[in-house]
């Protein structure tokens, strides 16, 4: 009986536990955006993406996806793409590059630009000091994807992508007292490096598929001392692609 009580409070205490460091700590200021792996082939090809992701360990909020790719020549493409999650945090990319057909198979690459914004003013820690963190970031990369495009009579399309660049925040933890007023806690602007793969399967039809990505983010020197900056490594999107 005893040890059953006994694992009873242990039980709670983790679970108090836990729903501390998800809510007091769980500030989400990047997570693997689901950008669309196209895989163009010819000149003229569009390529529209919409999904909806979640992010994990902590769970926010869902993502809301678009990607636009276009080939306006030959051997050379241009792509779109923006994601939003719960209109405190969105970001914005744009990329050109190039890609060779080899039958079925397709290779591209893109150098590009983003930008990303986010807020949360939900963040705490066990002291019950309350705080705020608003800021943005720039990102700076390249990306590889391979993949096979118009599989099984143009029903099935399998790629992956590899994404490198840098990343440039500049995050302000802003402490709000109890007075009604605010203070600069901490500013974090630290370069860092950012490495993200990601996996592409679309199935359907020739021009509408539905797709599934997934994607996994690795950032150099995170989170930050005090541990008020963490980001999301996972990413898992379902969505819709249609091609013209």
């Amino acid at each position: 009986m005893n040890f059953k009580i006994e694992n009873h409070i242990s039980m709670r205490k983790y679970i108090v536990l836990l729903l501390t460091v998800v809510v007091f700590g769980s500030c989400v200021v990047y997570h693997p955006h689901n950008v669309d792996i196209p895989l163009l082939s010819e000149r003229g090809q569009l390529h529209v993406d919409g999904s909806v992701s979640m992010s994990a360990p902590l769970l926010v909020a869902p993502a809301l996806n678009a990607t636009v790719a276009w080939a306006p020549l030959d051997m050379f493409g241009v792509q779109a793409s923006a994601s939003v999650t719960d209109f405190k945090n969105c970001y914005f990319q744009a990329a050109g590059g190039t890609y060779f057909p080899f039958g079925n198979a397709v290779l591209e690459c893109y150098l590009g630009y983003g930008h990303g914004l986010s807020y949360d003013d939900s963040v705490g820690d066990l002291n019950h000091h309350h705080y705020t963190v608003d800021g943005s970031y720039n990102l700076v990369f390249s990306q590889i994807n391979f993949g096979w495009a118009g599989l099984d009579d143009g029903g099935i399309d399998v790629g992956m992508g590899l994404k490198g660049g840098l990343l440039t925040p500049k995050w302000d933890k802003i402490e709000r007292l109890s007075d009604g007023t605010e203070t600069l806690a901490e500013r974090h602007d630290q370069v860092h490096f950012l490495l993200q793969p990601q996996l592409m399967f679309r199935f359907g039809w020739q021009k509408v598929k539905f797709s599934v990505n997934v994607a996994y983010a690795f950032l150099t020197d995170w989170p930050t001392e005090n541990n008020y900056f963490n980001y999301e490594r996972f990413s898992a999107g379902l969505g819709m692609h249609l091609m013209f």
